[in-house]
C-alpha cells in the first residue's frame, strides 16, 4: 500500500482497539486505534476520528473479521506508531467495514513482534515505540 485513497480491499481480523482521549479536563473522544492481521500475519494499525466512530461503534468487537475498503493509507507519526509499519489505515467518509462470517481465507488469531537484544537497546529511553507482544 501507499499513502492517498485506497481502492483495495482489505480482509483482516481485529486483533485489539482502544479510545484516544484529550489529556485536558473532558478527556473528549478524539479517535479509536485499532491493531488488526492479515491473511499474510501482516499486523495493520487503523484509526477511526471520533466524528465518525458512530458509524462503526456497534461492530467493533477484538477478533471479528472484516472485509474493509474504500479507506485511506497515511503515515503514521512516528510516535504513535503501533506496528511495524509506517503506514495506517484511515477509515473516511466511504469506508466500507462489513463483518465476515465466512472469509475466504483463515485470518490469524493474534500477532506478535520479535526483537533481538540490540534493537532493544536502540528502543531504550526513545519514547518512539513499545517493543512487546501483540495479542
Amino acid at each position: 500500500m501507499k499513502s492517498g485513497r485506497c481502492s483495495s480491499v482489505v480482509e483482516a481480523r481485529l486483533l485489539r482497539y482502544w479510545e484516544a482521549r484529550n489529556v485536558k479536563p473532558g478527556g473528549e473522544l478524539m479517535w479509536v486505534d485499532m491493531l488488526m492481521v492479515d491473511v499474510n500475519g501482516t499486523i495493520m494499525q487503523a484509526t477511526i476520528s471520533a466524528s465518525r466512530l458512530t458509524q462503526f461503534w456497534e461492530r467493533l468487537p477484538a477478533g471479528t473479521m472484516y472485509s474493509i475498503s474504500g479507506f485511506d493509507v497515511a503515515r503514521c507519526a512516528q510516535n504513535f506508531r503501533l506496528s511495524d509499519s509506517s503506514l495506517l489505515i484511515r477509515f473516511n467518509e466511504s469506508t466500507s467495514f462489513e463483518e465476515l462470517t465466512e472469509p475466504v481465507s483463515s485470518l490469524p488469531e493474534e500477532g506478535f513482534r520479535f526483537r533481538n537484544q540490540w534493537e532493544l537497546f536502540g528502543l531504550a529511553n526513545t519514547n518512539t515505540q513499545l517493543p512487546g507482544i501483540l495479542i
